[in-house]
């Protein structure tokens, strides 16, 4: 990771010191270099990261050997943050939550009516959890706990740390790894996050036919001044849609088709019409003069080549 993006990044923070980060940075990354050993690294790291968020406190969380899911923490002035017996139950099962994101996350104070919840913050700080990664798994998580803040975080500044604590993560994995032996990576792994992946493209790309056809059927009813420019607005249509893997759907028959706009009878400036292959060939259903409602569409597979008709 460059260096030089995690200093932006850390210049950015609200309740760091001015100019600290330029020099905070460079300690951290001769560090996470150095040859010290993975305990002592880890105690030597807690320090650094707290002066970097501005923080009071910190903990890196590991797995425990030998106790699949458990996990243990090297602390670092954490005795002042979590004191009690029940802070400390309902903090560890934050922890547990944090762990499954696998992702960076950041739980503001929930205030002492809420404390009865489980998953909330039983703290009177914010806390910044970043997981290590390897081979898309946990094998740390790093945890800071933010200095006692007057006001509540703004969306901006909550994206601000959540970026931080992302970039701070990676680099710290690089010295996890010259440390200690890491799992090798498996099949299954590799499946479970490309099935993640296609789930989380699936979405968007529902989002997108979402946007795209909420958009276009606000042009429900319009007609245009002539028959180039109901042509203009027909051949927009079709390149947004293609650019997408999209069509729209034919209100007659159900099927995907292109929305064109022909010179038909007495149609002064043309008739929209839906421009689709069926069995038995060419067909164009449909034939207002004003922009149809539109609905979309995936676009269908490739055919085999047919015969052009006339």
């Amino acid at each position: 990771m460059d260096i030089q993006i995690l200093q932006e990044a850390l210049d950015e923070l609200p309740f760091v010191r001015e100019n600290a980060a330029a020099t905070e940075v460079q300690k951290l990354a001769q560090l996470i270099d150095g040859d010290l050993p993975l305990q002592s690294f880890l105690e030597a790291l807690l320090p650094e990261l707290t002066a970097l968020f501005g923080g009071v406190a910190a903990v890196a969380w590991m797995k425990a050997a030998g106790a699949p899911g458990a996990v243990f923490g090297i602390r670092y002035r954490m005795e002042s943050v979590v004191s009690t017996v029940t802070e400390q139950r309902k903090h560890e099962r934050l922890v547990q939550i944090a762990w499954q994101q696998r992702q960076p996350m950041l739980a503001e104070p929930t205030g002492k009516l809420r404390q009865a919840i489980e998953s909330e913050n039983p703290t009177e700080h914010a806390l910044v959890f970043g997981p290590v990664l390897h081979s898309g798994e946990p094998v740390a998580l790093l945890e800071i706990v933010l200095a006692k803040l007057s006001k509540p975080l703004s969306k901006a500044e909550k994206h601000l740390y959540l970026k931080a604590i992302r970039l701070i993560a990676d680099r710290v994995y690089g010295g996890l790894r010259s440390r200690m032996s890491m799992p090798k990576p498996t099949l299954k792994q590799a499946v479970d996050q490309i099935q993640q992946l296609s789930e989380e493209i699936r979405a968007m790309q529902m989002q997108i036919v979402r946007s795209i056809e909420a958009r276009l059927q606000q042009f429900h009813g319009w007609s245009f001044e002539s028959l180039s420019e109901n042509q203009a607005f027909a051949k927009l249509v079709h390149q947004i849609l293609d650019s997408h893997g999209l069509r729209v759907q034919c209100p007659e028959c159900g099927h995907p088709a292109i929305l064109r706009c022909l010179r038909a009878g007495n149609a002064k400036h043309g008739a929209f019409v839906f421009d689709h292959y069926l069995e038995t060939g060419r067909t164009f259903h449909g034939g207002p003069t004003t922009v149809p409602l539109i609905k979309v569409v995936a676009k269908p597979a490739r055919r085999a080549a047919l015969s052009n008709p006339a």
